[in-house]
């Protein structure tokens, strides 16, 4: 009897390897021809032996044979011994039909549990759980280098800030002594040559060895007297007023000279030629301020706004009356400004009073030593071929006799107003 249960076992496995319908016909008309006696009764209600079988099946790695399942359930004592393999094959190809089965049959009789939808989904909530762990420590170690790179960048930046300070505080010594340093080696050097003694033996061998000289005619002395003028004018000094200074050595505006006040010094436009002479550069943007006689009372004062502005070929200069800001006065140069107004006031006083001479750099103010010395200071100002470089020394309290008073802004508006009568 065992011998024909193997041969229809294996004709069974050799149908259910064409189709799961197959099967289940297949030992449903097996199990009809087994009689009633020999068939143990199974209660389907009771599937503590299907909950056994699945628990089982997730155990394994790999699906298990028919007979394997049956052995693990009759030795745990959830399927009675007198089930047979046909009648285990059947009820489980039955399980397999229905709909949300966890069986799953493969050929040969083998059976597997398929992975449920709750072990599919905490499968995945693990590993977006993972996933967040490792994001949140990645913005944690991001947020911690950022806070470094912060305290760095403060650090740094105190540290610039200190640096400029003390190049500022340095800048302000190196320029104290370097005037200090010249004005003692001048005094030193008038004082050597005003002191200088002299030895009796040297003054006998000069006297004994002097040849009595010619007398200069009277052309020699004119040009020896000429010489010395032309020397005088040559080695003449231009002194500088202190102005104060900010924090990075650059003037602080507006700059009060007497009457002028300079609001801004503009821009050297050193490409161009025509905006610088010899003698002076013409910034564009540079602006001052100063009180002349009013056009239409003279024994008033007026503001006058004094400006330098890019002409195109050429610099255009402009004075603007505070009571006439419609009448503006332009000019090719300072000079020609200046004397148009000097014009309108003498057409106003009906006489020409007014001194026409050229004081116009020093009207608009970039002729006064203090500002020349700041706009040739300036950037740009190296590279104006055309102008001759001037040496300036800051002014004392008190200057000595010698100094350039026409160079003076405040004695030139003096002059121009002691010029011109009283109405």
């Amino acid at each position: 009897m065992y011998s024909a249960t193997t041969d229809e076992v294996e004709s069974f496995v050799q149908d259910s390897r064409q189709t799961s319908t197959a099967q289940a016909s297949t030992v449903t008309s097996q199990v009809a021809q087994i009689p009633n006696h020999s068939t143990p009764e199974v209660n389907m209600n009771n599937t503590a032996w299907l909950d056994a079988t699945i628990y089982f099946l997730q155990t394994q790695s790999k699906p298990v044979f028919l007979s394997t399942i049956r052995s693990h359930l009759i030795s745990h004592g959830s399927l009675p011994s007198a089930v047979t393999p046909e009648t285990l094959a059947a009820l489980f190809v039955q399980e397999t039909k229905r709909q949300g089965s966890a069986l799953k049959v493969h050929p040969g009789l083998f059976f597997s549990v398929t992975p449920s939808h709750a072990q599919t989904h905490e499968d995945k909530q693990e590993r977006y759980r993972h996933r967040y762990h490792k994001l949140r420590q990645s913005v944690r170690h991001m947020v911690f280098e950022n806070a470094a790179m912060c305290d760095e960048t403060v650090r740094v930046e105190e540290k610039i800030q200190k640096a400029r300070e003390e190049r500022s505080f340095l800048l302000k010594k190196l320029l104290q002594y370097q005037t200090v340093n010249e004005l003692a080696s001048l005094v030193s050097q008038a004082q050597a040559e005003l002191t200088c003694p002299s030895q009796p033996g040297d003054s006998a061998s000069r006297t004994s060895k002097q040849k009595p000289r010619k007398r200069p005619s009277a052309e020699e002395s004119a040009k020896a007297k000429a010489g010395k003028k032309v020397k005088k004018e040559l080695v003449k000094k231009h002194f500088v007023q202190q102005i104060p200074l900010d924090d990075l050595g650059r003037p602080i505006f507006p700059i009060v000279l007497g009457s002028l006040t300079v609001h801004s010094l503009g821009e050297i436009v050193h490409e161009r030629q025509v905006f610088h002479t010899e003698q002076y550069i013409f910034p564009v943007g540079f602006c001052s301020s100063r009180m002349f006689a009013d056009l239409d009372d003279l024994s008033k004062t007026c503001l006058y706004t004094c400006k330098i502005v890019d002409g195109g070929i050429s610099p255009r200069f402009e004075i603007v009356p505070e009571t006439h800001p419609d009448k503006v006065i332009v000019g090719t140069n300072a000079d020609d400004c200046r004397n148009q107004l000097l014009a309108a006031i003498n057409n106003t006083r009906a006489s020409d009073t007014a001194d026409m001479t050229k004081h116009g750099a020093n009207f608009f103010g970039f002729g006064n030593p203090t500002i020349k010395h700041l706009i040739q200071s300036s950037p740009g100002a190296r590279k104006c071929s055309n102008y001759k470089w001037q040496k300036f020394e800051v002014c004392r309290p008190h200057p000595p006799d010698g100094v350039d008073a026409s160079s003076s802004c405040t004695a030139m508006a003096t002059g121009s107003n002691q010029s011109l009568p009283d109405p």
